[in-house]
């Protein structure tokens, strides 16, 4: 029992001097192992290779945006442009051309006090004049500014290659027939070269121009269909004039009236005539008693000739009643 004994100590011994080296060296592999690996990112124990050789790696794809287009700015009409005094019936302006002419219209009226219309058209008239049709447009459709309706109406027909000056209230006497025939002539140049809003713009600007001078001197009023003189000839005074005749109604004022209280003073100092209070009439009865009639003859005036450019000084201008009642002045030309 004691022999087994030792020998199975011995055998001990022996397997641990044998197995001591073995797992030294087992030890020292597996450390390599761990070192080599730490290294390295950690792979799948899964073999992809059949996949990768399938399947290959797409880079994701960015599709860029696409650039945005430049913006183009709008130009919105002027809310403030009224081109309620526009028909446009021939479509002769474009949209920015219309507020255009509208803006000048307002300057127009804000410096004269008087109003302006503008119209076109291009189909046949149906019997009826350029004169009418002006006359019309202008009356029926409520323009003009002050109680006379004062103001111009300035129709372009494409379709009788005409245009017409129609004048109302004191226009009439601003622009006498030899001026509008004046602006006539001068704007017939723009409408035959295709510039239908430049003749329109031109056309307020020689309106306005003939305001700024004034009513001619020897201005009046005559009936086309007769020839009657309407109104006394316009007396145009210059300011010197002015000045001179209020100095000299000053004086003649002054004198006369020293004059009438000097009559009524009595000698001496103790009584006074009261002027103010003894100098009224009173008229207790009046009678109307007929003598006899007059007839004047007038001789018609001459139709008004073309000045043929620029504008000229004097001269009357002719009326004519339209439709409405209204009196009106006027002229036109071909183009």
């Amino acid at each position: 029992m004691k022999n087994t004994l030792n020998r199975l100590m011995a055998l001990a011994a022996a397997l641990l001097l044998f197995a001591a080296p073995v797992a030294a060296q087992a030890s020292s592999i597996w450390a390599d192992f761990l070192s080599e690996n730490a290294a390295q990112p950690s792979t799948s124990l899964i073999d992809t290779s059949d996949d990768e050789e399938d399947y290959e790696e797409v880079a994701p794809v960015v599709t860029a945006a696409p650039a945005a287009a430049p913006v183009t700015p709008v130009t919105l009409p002027d809310a403030s442009a009224d081109t309620s005094r526009i028909r446009d019936d021939a479509n002769l302006f474009t949209s920015e051309q219309e507020i255009k002419i509208a803006e000048r219209i307002a300057q127009f009226q804000k410096n004269t006090g008087m109003d302006f219309v503008v119209m076109t058209s291009k189909k046949s008239h149906e019997g009826l004049s350029a004169m009418q049709l002006a006359d019309d447009f202008y009356d029926y459709g409520g323009y003009g500014l002050d109680e006379e309706n004062s103001g111009v109406a300035y129709y372009i027909d494409m379709y009788e290659r005409y245009h017409y000056i129609s004048t109302t209230g004191q226009m009439i006497d601003y622009m006498t027939d030899e001026r509008i025939d004046s602006a006539i002539n001068n704007n017939t140049r723009y409408l035959s070269g295709g510039q239908y809003a430049q003749a329109a713009m031109n056309m307020i600007d020689m309106v306005e121009d003939c305001y700024r001078r004034g009513i001619p001197e020897g201005q009046y009023q005559y009936d086309i269909l007769t020839g009657q003189v309407l109104t006394a000839r316009h007396k145009a005074l210059t300011s010197g004039e002015l000045t001179f005749s209020g100095v000299i109604a000053a004086i003649i004022g002054f004198i006369f009236n020293r004059s009438v209280n000097s009559s009524y003073k009595l000698k001496g100092n103790t009584y006074k005539y009261n002027v103010n209070e003894n100098s009224s009439l009173r008229m207790t009865d009046t009678e109307d008693t007929y003598l006899h009639t007059t007839t004047t003859r007038v001789r018609k005036p001459e139709p008004p000739r073309s000045s043929g450019g620029g504008f000229s000084g004097g001269g009357g201008s002719g009326v004519h009643i339209g439709s409405s009642g209204s009196s009106h002045g006027g002229g036109g030309g071909h183009f």
